[in-house]
């Protein structure tokens, strides 16, 4: 199949009108959140000039988003999906309402900020599983791999647009504007929500609730599968190695070229371009193409595109390798998505996935700090240097007597459904002198 034949494909999902209404809703919300991404950390660094203070930000929102996984996942194989994601998204809508007036009221302690981007987290891990799971419901299965692709496409497009527009708008307005604007873009995916028109019927589980337990069992049951531990293991690696380096990508701007809050916001623009531009090559190429081959090669991808930052001499070629290694991000993102959903059943849908979210947000800010703390230490072309090395060797391992090849098993009763992306925890601002 031709770029344009997998074009054609991937776009196909469009005649659907749920996916329609869903994927547009979450594009315009996704642009929105980048403004409060960029703004939490402005916000932070200035009242206290500590990237220290940065980092501990990012740290209180991301670990409540993990430790409440086990609870959404629980929460959305129980409940209206739907429905679900219409509390979760109005909640996150309101943390928005509540940064806004706290800004605007004066309050200046960065404390609260912290505290806030804490519940920032609890509410995008109750939301997480659902909005994977609630894809089964609109996306028939031979149209799988180009929802999954489009979906990445989508996240990615907002991250091209989302932090040029979001930096303008705190230069120009301030934060608390940033934070206003975050909050009426969940506007779009609740009513795109609310006009979806879904013929199924949830059969609720019988017995109480125990998230916990569900979550224990679901990840028994997730390393059991071959493929799914293999994915769960994968998308690990890359949560620690790649989603970190996107998010460190502020020290490759500053310290070795120079370029600071512009050339910060290029490279993120870039990962993005690079993922959008792989999204109709990913949907033809499954038809070519097992899903271990397509992971083999996002990972030599991956290495590839950390080495080339790690020496590129001119900042044009740091943007091309930030460019590749955002189309191996999106080539990842869809094949073990596509794997992990082909092998799961609907029962347990949300909870499996809730396992495969929490290993990724969990391995990310443990990425960060390590590799944070590597690049004070040396420099930030050697810890990009270390991390290409790195993914050459987990090809390697994984290509090792047949690994990957668990991720092109077909497993699952009811295999329709999307695993969606998680957005690097708050990119650091540029530090200064």
């Amino acid at each position: 199949m031709t770029a344009s034949e997998g074009l054609r494909e991937s776009f196909s999902v469009f005649r659907l009108r749920n996916y329609r209404l869903f994927w547009f809703g979450g594009l315009t919300s996704n642009i929105g959140r980048w403004f409060q991404t960029l703004a939490i950390p402005l916000v932070v660094f200035d009242l206290t000039d500590s990237a220290g203070w940065v980092g501990f930000a990012g740290f209180a929102q991301i670990l409540p988003m993990a430790l409440m996984g086990p609870y959404g996942g629980a929460i959305a194989d129980r409940y209206p999906r739907r429905k679900v994601l219409l509390v979760t998204q109005t909640l996150q809508a309101f943390v928005a309402l509540g940064l806004m007036t706290l800004w605007f009221s004066g309050v200046r302690s960065p404390g609260v900020y912290v505290a806030v981007s804490a519940l920032v987290g609890m509410t995008a891990g109750l939301n997480l599983p659902a909005w994977q799971a609630i894809v089964s419901e609109i996306v028939p299965r031979e149209q799988l791999l180009a929802g999954i692709t489009l979906n990445s496409a989508q996240f990615n497009a907002s991250r091209m647009i989302g932090p040029a527009l979001g930096g303008a708008a705190i230069a120009w307005f301030g934060p608390g504007w940033a934070f206003f604007v975050n909050a009426i873009s969940y506007s779009a995916v609740l009513t795109g929500l609310a006009l979806m028109r879904l013929d199924i019927v949830h059969q609720r589980p019988e017995g109480r609730m125990r998230p916990l337990r569900e979550f224990a069992g679901a990840a028994r049951d997730a390393f059991r599968s071959e493929g799914i531990r293999t994915a769960i293991l994968t998308v690990s690696m890359i949560g620690f190695f790649g989603l970190s380096l996107q998010t460190l990508s502020v020290t490759v701007a500053e310290d070795v070229f120079g370029q600071g809050e512009r050339g910060f916001g290029l490279l993120l623009s870039f990962v993005g371009l690079g993922a959008v531009s792989m999204s109709p090559i990913i949907a033809g190429a499954a038809q070519r193409f097992r899903r271990s081959q397509l992971q083999q090669t996002a990972l030599m991808l991956y290495a590839v595109g950390a080495l080339v930052i790690a020496v590129a001499p001119v900042f044009a070629v740091a943007l091309a390798g930030a460019f590749m290694m955002g189309a191996a991000h999106l080539t990842s993102a869809s094949t073990l998505n596509t794997a992990i959903q082909l092998q799961v059943d609907e029962s347990a849908r949300a909870k499996i996935l809730a396992v495969y979210l929490s290993m990724l947000t969990a391995s990310n800010p443990i990425g960060q700090l390590i590799l944070g703390q590597l690049i004070d230490r040396t420099d930030p072309r050697f810890a990009y240097g270390l991390a290409g090395g790195a993914f050459l060797m987990i090809a390697g391992f994984l290509a090792v007597g047949g690994r990957l090849e668990g991720l092109d098993a077909d497993a699952g009763e009811i295999t329709e459904a999307y695993g969606g992306e998680i957005q690097p925890t708050m990119p650091a601002p540029p530090r200064r002198d």
